[in-house]
């Protein structure tokens, strides 16, 4: 394992570890491992684009080079959190690494409840299911979250100038992020900085679904 050296804070480099077991076991079924095919080439090919070696992406997020390779050919499917980190790693949006070649085709797209291709976390409680099609120029980052009751969901400070807009559609969340933290009820929206650590806590016995909207800084 590849000492991080405090790249990445000791929750995040804990379940990377955790989780590795589960991506090295490759991907489950044809959803998945379309899934693993995407990411794989989204992070090829913007980590070439922006000139990063896959050992700086196994520093940044506690990977074993040997895992990065994985992950790019498409054999291992990274969790929710890692995804974060890969995307933090090569410096480009969570989306990017979701998107499909054939996206920025789409003019007319139509997404039914419960279908599309969601990202878990290590645990299985946080589910993160795009909404928009990633990779399109027009299209924003839009994202349904499902926590499970009880959940909680440590996610580690994004690019800076990285923006944060959520709705709650059924159930109650709370965040946290800082100093600030709020309670959401069914039909609360907030907007936050998400380049500092936050936490999302369902505090009921019953999911909780949200509606996440990513904004990020213009690049130069």
């Amino acid at each position: 394992m590849t000492d991080v050296g405090g790249t990445i804070d000791d929750a995040l480099r804990d379940e990377v570890r955790a989780e590795r077991s589960d991506a090295l076991a490759g991907p489950d079924g044809p959803e998945g491992r379309e899934l693993a095919a995407t990411i794989g080439a989204s992070l090829l090919a913007n980590r070439t684009a922006r000139g990063v070696t896959q050992a700086a992406v196994a520093e940044q997020t506690g990977l074993d080079v040997a895992d990065v390779e994985r992950i790019e050919r498409g054999e291992a499917l990274p969790s929710l959190r890692l995804v974060w980190a890969l995307a933090t790693a090569v410096q480009v949006p969570f989306g990017a690494l979701l998107a499909r070649s054939d996206a920025e085709g789409a003019s007319f797209l139509v997404r039914r409840a419960g279908t599309g291709r969601s990202i878990v976390s290590g645990d299985g409680r946080f589910r993160s299911r795009p909404l928009a099609p990633a990779g399109h120029a027009r299209a924003p980052e839009v994202y349904e979250l499902t926590l499970a009751p009880g959940c909680v969901e440590e996610a580690d400070a994004h690019a800076p100038g990285t923006f944060e807009h959520m709705t709650v559609l059924r159930g109650a969340l709370v965040v946290r992020t800082g100093v600030d933290h709020a309670r959401l009820e069914a039909g609360d929206a907030l907007f936050f900085r998400a380049d500092v650590p936050h936490r999302y806590e369902n505090p009921t016995d019953a999911d909780t679904v949200v509606h996440l909207v990513m904004t990020y800084a213009a690049r130069p």
